[in-house]
């Protein structure tokens, strides 16, 4: 039965007097709980995606109705990572290959970019950004110059109506956020602004839908505002504002905005709790409408959680919203009264649903399970992170002191990474080796000059991340005495005393050097290497491809003297300090060996390696006897013969920098290594064994840092001697530019 029919005066009301108890009396029972409880809200978005994700439309999965759906979907999956979120965008794009739909400049076939953008930074997928930034280039870089007046031709080229802004201007952000380039924002900023100029009412504080509706009132006469084409509006100003840096001269007229907006929006808010379609004219249709109910809920609760609003005032506002977009959901998870794909008010029941309303609970639904763990650990300390740099910095390790001792279960501690919403992986560390815990180890990604907060919580009842000790090292005596350790993307080894040996007791290699072993992504190797014995011959998760010999290997530290080196021999003694999931460390020592001059020196070696890194840090400290100061050298094996370099390169520039990438090795691969100096070198040196070297000063007893790292082309997106050249150079910026840590 159709209650309302639409003509040119607006909606013409067709009721009887039992229209609206049979409306009410015919919508499905509630399965979504309305109760502000983080464990309801939960298992409320599971409810929701789950149903969604399985009642597909008949349309392409790129289209803009399941961008929208994925906005929220990768919102929910990254807060709830076991649940059914990330899952099914991996499998989808992959699938669609990332893909876009073919109109490349109309802002809705940019929508599926935000969570493919998503993807691209959580999972390290540059083939999940590839396309979407190809588009997005091509139209930056050659922009359309139609008019923003809606049905004159290309208008659509533009964001020329209010759903756009929702749709493009955040991919092209977040393009930024992943690049570090800037015209992304430059680009927004711009068209944003015109497309504000043109259809936002400042009378109102709300946007028209289009340049059409300038002149077509409401049936009530006022003006026409679409609640679904203002909550895309003030749903996308997050997604803007996260990955907006702090310093962007325009930041001030997004926050605004959203605060404009806001407050017009909860003056239009119905006693049932949403907002109608037709905002300034609830009676056409007089029904609750879910899509935009929820886009502006989302706004306004980000808008709180992060301080633009004040709390008092909107909460009570949000919480009707939310038991309205709940009593919406039936007990299969459908999410009704979604009014249909639209540009104006228009007929819908409790019976539709579409993809994007769904979308929009989720975000909404995440946004207020952050609000509500915020509001339940109270006594939390807050971990602000900055990245002072204009770059993306993936899988970076945070470290926060930590008293010994401290107050609270250690087995509830949680870290809650508050931009995602989700517990994440921590560790405690005793970083000295004194027996006593001083460092708490957690990791993310960090968009550039973006500050991001985590949360500490004591004492907490959140299922805690799940977490594996991926990064690992350990003696191993059943091969000699190597000391091996890896993470999930790199392995290597040292050699001790036993090696030393002559054969048959040992193999008579007198090295100080690293080995490097190949591995693929995720796949723990150490144990499986060492237990086969095979090593040398790829049985599917690697092999060990490298020749160390007599030299420095992927990295050592030789000290020189009158122009020669002089370099220890295999390590004297080794012990493991920590493995975990965030980071394992180990020190071993060399024994005291002459330099010349009646000066002998000995070095204190301690490494740690970061999960979701290829470079190991390592902290060098020189006892020396006999001088003040000796001049050492950190280096690697560069030469052709015993690797097979093809490329080498070198600079000072901003510290000390050198890379090698070898030519491929038949079914192999191709081999680069690299070491990093985070201090101004007083100059290079090469030895005999085809070792480069920067030097320094060394004194007794100050430790100095270095990096050495290693990549195989067959099992990461570096496939180029020229891509692992630019990947050391982002790490050495990295290390010279550290995040800054505050607690509070």
């Amino acid at each position: 039965m159709n209650f309302f029919s639409f003509s040119k005066n607006g909606w013409r009301k067709s009721f009887l007097l039992l229209v609206l108890p049979a409306l009410s009396a015919g919508s499905p029972a509630s399965g979504a709980p309305a109760d502000w409880n983080e464990k309801t809200i939960r298992d409320n978005l599971r409810l929701v995606a789950k149903w969604q994700a399985e009642h597909p439309r008949k349309r392409s999965p790129l289209h803009w109705t399941y961008g929208a759906f994925y906005s929220g979907l990768v919102q929910y999956g990254l807060a709830v990572p076991e649940g059914p979120g990330l899952p099914l965008l991996r499998k989808t794009g992959g699938e669609q290959e990332w893909r876009t739909l073919k109109r490349h400049y109309h802002a809705d076939d940019h929508a599926v970019g935000h969570a493919w953008m998503e993807m691209a930074m959580e999972d390290g997928n540059t083939a999940a950004a590839e396309k979407i930034r190809a588009v997005l280039d091509g139209v930056m870089n050659r922009p359309s110059s139609a008019s923003l007046q809606f049905g004159t031709p290309g208008c659509q080229d533009r964001w020329s109506w209010s759903d756009a802004l929702f749709m493009s201007p955040p991919v092209f952000v977040k393009l930024a956020a992943y690049t570090g380039d800037r015209r992304y924002l430059e680009f927004m900023d711009r068209e944003y602004k015109l497309t504000c100029d043109y259809l936002f009412d400042r009378k109102e504080g709300l946007f028209f839908r289009d340049s059409r509706y300038f002149t077509i009132p409401a049936a009530n006469g006022k003006k026409m505002f679409w609640s679904r084409g203002n909550g895309w509006v003030i749903a996308g100003l997050p997604l803007i504002l996260q990955d907006m840096p702090a310093d962007w001269p325009s930041r001030p007229f997004y926050e605004d905005l959203l605060k404009r907006m806001a407050a017009s929006l909860k003056k239009c808010q119905s006693p049932d709790g949403s907002w109608h379609a037709s905002l300034l004219d609830p009676e056409e249709p007089p029904l609750k409408e879910m899509s935009g109910t929820l886009f502006i809920m989302y706004g306004m609760l980000w808008g709180v959680n992060q301080g633009y609003l004040d709390a008092d005032e909107y909460l009570p506002v949000i919480r009707r919203a939310w038991k309205a977009a709940c009593d919406s959901v039936n007990a299969e998870g459908a999410l009704g009264w979604v009014q249909p794909i639209a540009d104006k008010p228009g007929h819908y029941s409790g019976e539709d649903t579409e993809a994007y309303g769904a979308g929009a609970y989720l975000m909404a639904g995440t946004e207020l399970r952050k609000y509500v763990i915020g509001r339940d650990h109270p006594q939390r300390k807050t971990v602000t992170v900055t990245n002072p740099l204009a770059k993306f910095r993936p899988a970076e390790t945070v470290s926060v002191p930590w008293t010994s001792g401290t107050s609270g279960n250690a087995a509830a501690l949680r870290v809650f990474d508050v931009r995602h919403g989700r517990v994440i992986p921590h560790q405690l560390a005793d970083t000295d080796g004194d027996g006593r815990t001083d460092t708490l180890l957690f990791q993310s990604n960090f968009r550039p000059g973006t500050a991001r907060d985590f949360w500490i919580l004591n004492d907490s009842s959140l299922k805690a991340a799940p977490s594996a000790d991926v990064c690992f090292s350990r003696l191993v005596p059943e091969r000699l005495d190597d000391f091996a350790w890896e993470n999930d993307l790199t392995a290597h080894r040292i050699y001790g005393p036993a090696v030393a040996r002559p054969a048959p007791e040992g193999e008579g290699l007198v090295s100080s050097g690293t080995d490097v072993w190949s591995k693929r992504a995720g796949a723990p190797v150490i144990n499986e290497f060492y237990k086969r014995g095979d090593y040398h011959r790829d049985h599917g998760r690697g092999l060990d491809m490298y020749n160390v010999g007599p030299g420095r290997g992927c990295g050592g530290v030789a000290v020189f003297r009158d122009g020669k080196p002089h370099a220890s021999g295999n390590w004297a003694s080794a012990r493991a300090l920590y493995n975990g999931p965030v980071q394992t460390a180990f020190e071993v020592v060399y024994a005291p060996w002459d330099v010349g001059g009646g000066v002998r020196v000995a070095e204190t070696r301690r490494v740690a390696l970061d999960a979701g890194s290829r470079f190991s840090k390592v902290r060098s400290t020189l006892t020396i006897r006999g001088a003040e100061t000796v001049k050492a050298g950190v280096g690697m094996e560069t030469g052709k013969g015993r690797n097979d370099y093809e490329t080498v390169t070198k600079d000072r520039e901003d510290g000390g920098l050198m890379t090698a990438w070898s030519r491929p090795r038949k079914n192999d691969g191709c081999l680069g290594t690299a070491v990093i100096v985070p201090w101004d070198p007083e100059g290079g040196a090469v030895d005999s064994e085809g070792c480069t070297y920067w030097i320094r000063e060394a004194a007794n007893g100050k430790p100095f840092e270095w990096y050495m790292g290693a990549v195989w082309d067959k099992a990461s997106p570096f496939k180029s001697s020229a891509a692992w050249e630019e990947e050391a150079r982002r790490v050495r910026e990295c290390v010279r530019h550290p995040l800054r840590v505050r607690v509070r």
